[in-house]
């Protein structure tokens, strides 16, 4: 993969997917729902695509937080959350930035990070992206912050 290096792009995005790249379902999931908001106009930065992830952790780290901050809003997957989402959903409160979590309507969200998010969007069926993508994109384009 190629990535960029630390630094080398300012380009404001909509949205960066916050989402784990430690679980096989999330790393196929992820582009799938990045592609689906990309062809309706809400331009996204996904960190499993958009970050060199064979960089070193100290890179890594630095490219996802550049990411953050030049993104308008953040879109939290919560599937298979680990301890690095919780980490990007707080920095993201911490700047202020509208914060979206999709989850399932069987998935609890932590208590911290229900109290971080601006708006949980609930679904049936994930993995049903076109079902429900549509109506994701009005509440991301109708949030404030």
């Amino acid at each position: 993969m190629k990535g960029r290096k630390s630094g080398d792009s300012k380009e404001v995005k909509d949205i960066y997917i916050s989402s784990t790249v430690h679980s096989e379902w999330n790393l196929l999931f992820n582009p799938k729902l990045c592609s689906a908001l990309e062809k309706r106009g809400i331009t996204c930065h996904l960190p499993q695509r958009d970050t060199n992830q064979a960089g070193t952790p100290a890179e890594i780290f630095a490219q996802n937080c550049a990411a953050i901050k030049s993104s308008r809003k953040v879109l939290f997957v919560a599937c298979n959350e680990t301890i690095n989402v919780g980490g990007e959903v707080g920095l993201s409160f911490g700047l202020g930035k509208a914060i979206v979590a999709l989850a399932k309507n069987d998935h609890p969200i932590s208590l911290m990070l229900r109290f971080m998010i601006t708006k949980s969007f609930i679904v049936d069926n994930i993995d049903e992206v076109e079902s429900y993508v549509d109506d994701l994109v009005i509440s991301i384009r109708g949030l404030q912050k």
